[in-house]
């Protein structure tokens, strides 16, 4: 027999009470949400909570999402704070929701006419709870939220709200603030692999940035998160991007020279990493120090092909100094000599 409307009704309301009273009891923490699958199941049949930690039945998010919906569009007018806490259910549900994501940003610049500086306690304590809250979504395993645009469009508009109170901080504050904000895109790339808007997410950070050290840091830190996911080509690209800023040229080479060796070491064959190395090498970013790594690169396939290694390393080197030589432009690419290596 199909539930009655009033048992549904029941159900709904009891999914948002819960959910909503444990964001508001974490709106000062980063949260994990997790979708639970149908063979899990919570002891309370609504959620399932252990500390920092969060999950809950798609069935129960979905029919949160409805009560939350009615109760937003009652409570937009004459009640904004209830209207407000709706949001976060509204979006955790479908972050698309942009009339959900709109009301959350004229409530905070309402907060900020409202205060007579943006050092406001109150100001910052809604701004930092804000991030809080994105965190939580977009850096969750949730398959759509952490790849949502409109959530990382938000973050981006909520940064620049977050800037000229970082400008008083300490320069120590101002880079560990930059990079809190590099790894919540590196830990979204890690939930969603291929991440294309969590990375351009980053290139616009990037383009904020007024500090060549952290942009520097950034490069370190992104080829150490590459290497550990060589697949993740939307990964490999940003590290390209912050390679072309990075000054002196001797510092892009270093980072070139360091994932040549690592994928040679560990006789790495995915496309995306090489992928990567053939188009910095074709590209005029190492400059003169293209030529030597091209050299070494060839050197390199000669020993592989003398020595028997796996035959689809060779056939990514091979590939990947022909590619360089077809759009390389003025770069020297070394022949390969008659002479056979003993």
């Amino acid at each position: 027999m199909a539930p009655s409307d009033s048992a549904v009704a029941k159900l709904q309301k009891l999914a948002y009470d819960a959910l909503n009273a444990y964001f508001e009891e974490h709106v000062d923490a980063v949260i994990e949400i997790e979708i639970l699958p149908p063979a899990i199941q919570p002891p309370d049949g609504i959620l399932m909570k252990d500390g920092s930690n969060l999950g809950v039945p798609k069935k129960i998010l979905a029919l949160a999402f409805v009560e939350a919906r009615k109760l937003f569009f009652e409570k937009a007018h004459d009640n904004k704070t209830s209207a407000l806490q709706a949001t976060k259910v509204m979006l955790l549900f479908d972050p698309e929701h942009l009339t959900a994501a709109h009301f959350r940003k004229r409530r905070l610049l309402e907060l900020k006419s409202e205060v007579e500086t943006d050092s406001s306690t109150e100001y910052q304590e809604a701004l930092q709870q804000e991030l809080c809250f994105l965190n939580s979504i977009l850096t969750s395993p949730l398959h759509r939220q952490s790849k949502s645009p409109t959530l990382w469009y938000h973050r981006l508009w909520l940064v620049t709200l977050l800037m000229p109170i970082k400008k008083h901080a300490t320069q120590d504050q101002i880079t560990a603030f930059w990079q809190s904000e590099l790894d919540a895109v590196c830990r979204s790339g890690e939930q969603h692999p291929k991440n294309y808007y969590a990375w351009q997410y980053a290139r616009r950070l990037v383009e904020r940035l007024d500090s060549t050290n952290i942009v520097l840091a950034f490069s370190h830190s992104v080829k150490e998160w590459c290497c550990k996911h060589p697949s993740d080509i939307s990964g490999w690209s940003f590290l390209q991007f912050l390679m072309m800023r990075l000054d002196p040229v001797v510092k892009r080479l270093e980072i070139a020279k360091d994932v040549l060796s690592y994928a040679l070491d560990l006789q790495a064959e995915q496309e995306s990493l090489w992928v990567f190395l053939r188009t910095v090498l074709a590209h005029d970013t190492l400059q003169d120090g293209r030529d030597e790594i091209i050299e070494g690169l060839h050197n390199h396939s000669e020993d592989v092909e003398s020595i028997g290694k796996p035959p689809a390393l060779s056939h990514r080197i091979t590939q990947t100094l022909q590619w360089v030589q077809t759009y390389g432009g003025s770069v020297m690419v070394i022949k390969p000599t008659s002479t056979t290596r003993s």
